[in-house]
Parts: C-alpha cells; structure tokens; sequence
C-alpha cells in the first residue's frame, strides 16, 4: 500500500534509510542490510545510439538519481564505440550524478586485451564494480562463439580480474532462475517424461514448449558455483516472472552452498509486443495465468491496459519477493526511461516526491 503525505502525495513507506558509504557494491549491501530490513532499489541501463540518446539518458538518470538507488547499471556494447560508450556513461555517471557505477563486461567479440583496457579503464575512473558475463551471440548470429584470444566464459573472465586485480572490484554475476538459454531445450527432444521441477520451470514459445531440463539445471546450478567460489560477490539475475521458480531456485544455491547475496531482475512490461520478443529470446517463462491475460491485451486497442496490468503484475511479484526475504533488493532494468519504474516504486510505496 502506498504511503501519501498531507496533500496526497506519494512518499517512500520505508521510512529513513541508511547512508551507505559508496564503493564495492558488496560492501554496501552488506552495510545496508546490516542497518535495516527495508529494500534498497536500483536501475539498469543501455548505452544509446546516438549523442542525442545520451543527453537525453543522462536526464533520465539524473531523475532516477533522486530516487536514491543503491547503485546504477550500464550494459556493455560488444566492441568498438559501443564499448566506449559504456566505459564513458559510467565514468560520466559516477562524477556527474554522485551514484556508484556498477559497469557490465562482457566476453562477446573481444579478446583478452580489449576486455583489460575495460578493467584498467575503469580503474582508473575509480569504478570498483563490474558485472563479468559471457554475453549474447553477435546480432545475426545464433550461437555464441569464443573470439580468438577471448575469453571462454564468464568464470574466466572472473578468474581473470582476481588474478590481476586482486580485490579491487566487486564481482557480480549473472544467474538464471529458469536456466541459461542455451540449456534450455525443446521438450519434444526429451526421451522421457518432464519432472515435477521441469513442468515447474516449462517454458512456452509461440506454442512450442521449452525447459531446462533437471541435468542441465544441475550443471547450471554447479556453473554459479564455480563462479560465486572463483571471485563472484554478488548475483544479479536474468528477467523472470514466476515467483514460485525464483524461490525454488534460490533454495537449491543455498543448498548448493551459494551464499552470495542475490538481487532479482524486474522487467517492466512496455509494449505486448516487445514483451513477447523479449521473453522468447531469453526464453522466460510466463506463468498460466498472466500468459491468459497477456493474450487477451495484445491488441492495438488494449496498449493502456496491457501498460496496466504490467505495472499492476510487477508490483504484485516485487511484494512477494521483498516478503520472503529473500532479496536484500528491487533490481529494475529501466529500459532508459523513468516512467514504468516509478509508477511500480508508487504502487509499492518506495518513491519519495522529489519537487
């Protein structure tokens, strides 16, 4: 329920929160948490394509700044000016809106030393956390491919800054609640009957079922491991929308060993249509009942009230998530725009009036 002040405008229900001193993610979620039980909330974000898109993010974070987020993402582009782009935002971001930079690194198309040049880059700009992740296949290509001289994975890539940076960054990596896309198979392929925990996790895509299966699941879930024990902090992970399958998940990492803290993906819904694409690229499952009212609001006509019942849903599922206490904190991937993030943190009565 949201709180509203004497003019019934919205205020942050949490209450005073604690002043985190900036610097390794880990360290300042371990002194949130330590001082209070309320969520801490951050955005992710994506380097635009053109120099307009910049000065136009730069004014969408300087507003989402205001909501105090713990820490902000940028993604990485896959080589050349995209890279730069990114090492640019989070220097530009750190100084010029006073939020810790949490700066993506991926092993996509690049050789080892374009991924150094990232990490000294970043040193230098006194950016002391980084996302280490394989990264998607190259736009038109389906399979991802080891660049020559590149990395392998992202256990490399973390391998790699603790033996030549120590503990000078915070680690996070990424961690998928449904599986890795490239281990989730097609049903049709399996020579056996689902499991409760694969009709658990069964993915749909355009009517053609999906999931991963429990040995993949398991290599999955040891995979995490081996890059939580090799230098990994944190775990940030990979959109969802079942509750249920995010809970089980974290159960087997505690029971796996994992004790890293873990901060949930929020995906806003925008558009019924790059909700679909999205979903299906990542294969992410949609849960019966919202795959229902998703399908009766694809329509043109339905844009408002598909726009409603997304923040209406990712309301729901941040409440549930906050109450199992599971979660030290809300992760939004923003999309670079302010307007679905906050109208959720209203609902859930985290947005503090900033006039």
């Amino acid at each position: 329920m949201s709180s509203t002040d004497t003019a019934g405008n919205p205020t942050d229900c949490r209450g005073q929160l604690p002043a985190v001193k900036n610097g390794k993610i880990i360290d300042m979620v371990n002194a949130w948490t330590a001082a209070t039980d309320q969520p801490f909330i951050s955005f992710e974000y994506f380097p635009p394509k053109t120099p307009e898109g910049v000065v136009k993010l730069h004014k969408v974070i300087d507003e989402m700044c205001k909501q105090k987020p713990l820490f902000v993402d940028f993604t990485w582009g896959a080589g050349g000016s995209s890279a730069d782009l990114t090492l640019e935002l989070s220097k530009t971001s750190q100084q010029k809106h006073n939020v810790m930079v949490n700066m993506h690194l991926t092993c996509t198309n690049q050789s080892k030393e374009v991924c150094d040049a990232g990490l000294a880059g970043a040193k230098e700009a006194g950016i002391c956390n980084i996302v280490a992740l394989r990264g998607d296949p190259p736009k038109g290509q389906d399979k991802w491919e080891v660049t020559e001289g590149g990395f392998a994975c992202a256990l490399d890539l973390v391998k790699y800054m603790r033996t030549n940076y120590g503990d000078y960054f915070s680690i996070q990596v990424a961690g998928y609640p449904e599986g890795h896309p490239d281990r989730i198979t097609k049903v049709s392929e399996m020579s056996r009957p689902l499991s409760d925990r694969e009709k658990m996790r069964l993915v749909d895509v355009d009517g053609e079922e999906f999931v991963c299966t429990d040995e993949n699941y398991a290599i999955e879930l040891d995979y995490l491991k081996q890059k939580c024990d090799a230098g990994g902090d944190v775990i940030i992970t990979q959109l969802f929308y079942d509750f249920e399958v995010f809970k089980a998940w974290v159960q087997d990492l505690r029971d796996a060993g994992i004790t890293a803290p873990i901060f949930p993906g929020i995906m806003p819904l925008n558009a019924c249509g790059g909700f679909k694409r999205m979903t299906g690229f990542c294969k992410t499952r949609i849960p019966p009942a919202m795959a229902k009212r998703v399908a009766e609001l694809s329509g043109d006509d339905k844009k408002a009230e598909f726009a409603e019942y997304g923040i209406d849903y990712l309301t729901d599922l941040c409440k549930q998530l906050v109450a199992s206490k599971l979660v030290p904190g809300l992760h939004f991937y923003a999309l670079n725009q302010s307007e679905r993030t906050f109208q959720i943190l209203k609902r859930l009565g985290y947005y503090a009036p900033t006039d």
